[in-house]
């Protein structure tokens, strides 16, 4: 069988202390090296990003392109108009590939099954990252439990247990928060040639809605992703996507994690769970028994910050309308 292209997008703006180990676990992939583009779409970083992207040169074919506008998800779509892979994935500089053969596992599907057009990642527990990353990382999407609480999981999608992979269906009720995924890079062309955003999270969606429902999951790889750092970057990363890829694409967009009237009920259950504290404490203590790992005593935490700060950015948003 022979391998098809994989085309890696990464956006970065000032990202010296991770870009290194992002590339690093691309290059020691156990695949011909024409196998890969890399393209990093630069937002003209001012520390030593670019250097070292240019220092993989003869380890990976890779390339660095150029953005003014620091906004990822532009960055995403400048790169995807520069790919010629059959396939399409992006990194965030802060991922990692879990192992060598992670692309070799990960195109598997779509190579053996034409009606396969996307193959979902899963998120990784790396120990040595950051307790809040940690948290968040034991959920195959690194969903935070409100993101949990609204959105399909990949239980929900599963329909059959095949070598090597989960083989996924969608459905319209039952269409999932994650866009990180290699999928078949033709099938949106069109769909992008009227955006300037690549939003990821929208991709299921998009490909759901011209007729594609098939999928695959692979669980026996993945990335690690050193999400958070502190909860002010939690408050900071929940706004800012709501002002960047939420508010100004919301009346167009195909995925909504929450419909605000229909489920209307379920906001009033997560609210009173949430702020009663004890409960989410309670919770966090069968996560550790579970997990055995202390992380989880910040969940009620976790879900205070998450929660209030899309209700600030909500409010704040209709009080800018006005």
């Amino acid at each position: 069988m022979s391998q098809s292209v994989l085309s890696i997008i990464i956006p970065t703006y000032n990202e010296s202390k991770d870009i290194k180990l992002c590339l690093e676990s691309i290059a020691c992939q156990k695949i011909k090296k024409n196998k890969i583009e890399v393209i990093v779409v630069d937002n003209y970083s001012t520390d030593d990003t670019v250097s070292i992207v240019k220092s993989f040169s003869k380890k990976i074919n890779i390339r660095v392109i150029f953005n003014k506008v620091k906004d990822a998800e532009v960055s995403k779509m400048k790169g995807f108009l520069k790919a010629k892979g059959d396939f399409f994935m992006y990194l965030d500089a802060d991922m990692v590939l879990s192992d060598e053969n992670f692309v070799r596992k990960m195109t598997f599907p779509l190579e053996e099954d034409d009606s396969i057009v996307g193959v979902f990642i899963r998120f990784l527990v790396n120990p040595t990252h950051h307790p809040l990353t940690r948290t968040l990382s034991y959920d195959e999407w690194q969903r935070d439990p409100i993101f949990k609480y609204f959105t399909t999981s990949i239980k929900e999608i599963i329909v059959e247990k095949r070598k090597n992979y989960f083989f996924c269906a969608l459905t319209r009720e039952k269409i999932p928060p994650q866009g990180l995924m290699i999928y078949r890079r033709n099938l949106i062309i069109d769909y992008v040639s009227n955006e300037t955003q690549l939003i990821d999270n929208e991709i299921p969606a998009v490909l759901f809605n011209m007729g594609y429902t098939n999928f695959a999951y692979v669980p026996e790889t993945g990335v690690y992703h050193h999400l958070l750092r502190s909860l002010a970057e939690l408050y900071k990363k929940r706004i800012r996507n709501l002002q960047r890829t939420y508010f100004p694409n919301k009346k167009k967009r195909l995925f909504k994690w929450i419909n605000w009237n229909k489920d209307l009920p379920k906001i009033g259950i997560w609210l009173i769970y949430t702020n009663s504290i004890i409960l989410p404490i309670f919770v966090a203590m069968y996560h550790f028994l579970k997990y055995r790992d202390l992380c989880f005593f910040n969940e009620p935490v976790i879900n205070l910050v998450s929660t209030y700060s899309i209700i600030f950015g909500v409010l704040n948003n209709a009080k800018n309308k006005k």
